[in-house]
């Protein structure tokens, strides 16, 4: 059993236990054609406008970084070859995968501290709710941990073999992590500092060399073709959007990926012991010299979490590598004759506390059938969710006829309209010009999908009231609602009227 763990057994299982877990959260076969928010779709549809020749900031509104559309550029290539459902799905299927090669970076990572930390760093990560949730579908998270894990490891395969090339190949991955989420400039500077202090200020150059190089290099093209506004939607709107209400505790509770815990009772306690479990890792690790890096980078990413205006589940993904590996840190200080049955000890007690296991979010399929038997054959098609689209199978129908397409529909309200005193932006259902621009792209189609609908959606009762003029519900089924054009021919009418064609070809006589 020793030589299994100690060989390739360890990181096989580690793999499919984290593929496992997050193929277990999207819903399996049924989950991966659903619809899962908003944000992933966002991010899958502005790699399919890239893809067909649209530039973000300048063409369409992207609030991010253009890391992720060319991520996920390749799985767009599908969609538009084989249809968009199929490259959603290719998309989502990969990003798991990124989540199991993120599981196996943090073993080789913590390889260095033993066998024991290897594993309780590997295994943790592969069932950290956090980390779980956001690497089940096209979010930023997972592509943000890749270039973090990827860039230290080749820094520190830098500092073993002695290798300069490998301060700035380290150095361009960090870049790159920078270029998928503003918050991703958070890590870099956290490691080019600790190379500063601990290597030296040249190491430090080169290291900041390569990442400067990765991210003119990506970011330039972008830059150039919308100057002004890429810098408007991805500094000035994130950094203004308005503070969630929730406390403090809220988030602590999900960076630790207590969220989904099946424990009974309040989640106070549970978070009191966690927290303090990580706590004393970390100093266990600090005194013995052990990980400090990341005891450093996870105070650091943790105050970001806590300060940043917003806060969604899945962003909570931003500090787990690091908690996981502070705790591989600290087990790896105790002593080699109970390291074993402690590090058992602690996997079971945070995964049952955290409960990725026992946790599934419902997952609600997709109405495909009857959305694609409603729609129009012909004409743009708009959505509230470029997901839906995707999932409709139409998204790229809609670019090759030049329909227009925001992307982020509700994006634009950060750079739309009025802002408050404190220079955020007012509230979605208040905001006129964003109110406007919604009317106005619903009313150039000739079907609308309403897919995420309530609150989400934040539009005015005249919106509401624009969208169904004039148009039948054709559809209203599984949360989702189609608006549709009665005048336009739907896909199952053209499908029966080439029926009929053909059946009345087949009926004449030939000469």
């Amino acid at each position: 059993m020793g030589a299994f763990i100690r060989g390739r057994g360890a990181p096989v299982l580690v793999a499919l236990l984290a593929v496992a877990v997050r193929w277990r959260l999207v819903g399996g076969w049924v989950g991966v054609r659903a619809l899962h928010g908003y944000d992933d779709g966002v991010y899958y549809s502005a790699a399919a406008a890239f893809v067909h020749g649209r530039m973000p900031y300048r063409d369409f509104t992207l609030v991010h970084p253009p890391g992720v559309v060319l991520a996920l550029s390749p799985f767009a290539v599908v969609g538009r070859l084989f249809g968009d459902a199929d490259g959603f799905v290719a998309a989502r299927i990969g990003v798991i995968l990124v989540g199991a090669v993120n599981a196996l970076l943090v073993m080789r990572l913590a390889r260095r501290w033993g066998v024991a930390a290897s594993v309780v760093g590997g295994v943790l990560y592969a069932l950290a709710s956090s980390a779980a949730y956001a690497e089940r579908t096209t979010l930023l998270e997972p592509w943000g941990t890749l270039t973090l894990l990827g860039g230290v490891l080749l820094l520190v395969k830098a500092r073993e073999q002695d290798r300069a090339s490998l301060l700035w190949l380290g150095g361009a991955v960090l870049g790159l992590g920078s270029l998928v989420k503003i918050w991703g400039v958070v890590p870099l500077v956290v490691v080019v500092a600790w190379q500063a202090w601990s290597r030296g200020p040249r190491v430090a150059a080169r290291v900041s060399g390569g990442a400067a190089g990765a991210a003119l290099l990506v970011a330039g093209p972008f830059a150039l073709a919308a100057p002004d506004r890429m810098f408007r939607l991805v500094l000035r709107d994130q950094l203004s959007r308005p503070r969630y209400v929730e406390g403090l505790g809220w988030r602590m509770v999900h960076v630790l990926g207590l969220d989904t815990s099946p424990l009974p009772g309040p989640r106070g306690p549970v978070l009191a012991l966690v927290l303090a479990a990580v706590v004393a890792a970390a100093v266990a690790a600090w005194r013995r010299r052990r990980g400090r890096f990341w005891v450093v980078l996870l105070g650091v990413q943790v105050a970001v979490l806590l300060a940043s205006p917003s806060f969604l589940q899945h962003y909570a993904a931003f500090a787990t590598a690091a908690v996981v590996l502070v705790v591989a840190a600290g087990v790896s200080t105790v002593r080699a004759e109970v390291r074993a049955p402690v590090a058992v000890a602690t996997c079971a007690v945070l995964v049952v506390a955290a409960g990725a296991v026992a946790s599934q979010p419902p997952t609600r399929p997709f109405p495909l059938a009857q959305v694609s038997a409603a729609l129009p054959a012909e004409g743009c098609v708009q959505a509230d969710s470029p997901g839906a689209l995707a999932l409709a199978g139409v998204l790229s129908r809609d670019l090759d006829e030049g329909c227009e397409l925001p992307v982020d529909l509700s994006g634009q309200s950060f750079d739309e309209g009025d802002r408050t005193a404190g220079g955020a932006p007012v509230e979605r259902w208040e905001n006129v010009a964003f109110q406007k621009k919604a009317t106005s792209y619903f009313a150039a189609g000739v079907a609308t999908i309403i897919a995420r609908g309530g609150p989400g959606d934040g539009f005015s009762g005249s919106t509401i009231t624009a969208i169904m003029e004039g148009r039948r519900l054709a559809v209203d089924t599984r949360g989702v609602e189609v608006f549709v054009d009665p005048s336009a021919p739907t896909s199952a009418a053209v499908r029966a009227s080439d029926g009929d064609r053909d059946a009345d070809d087949a009926a004449t006589p030939r000469p």
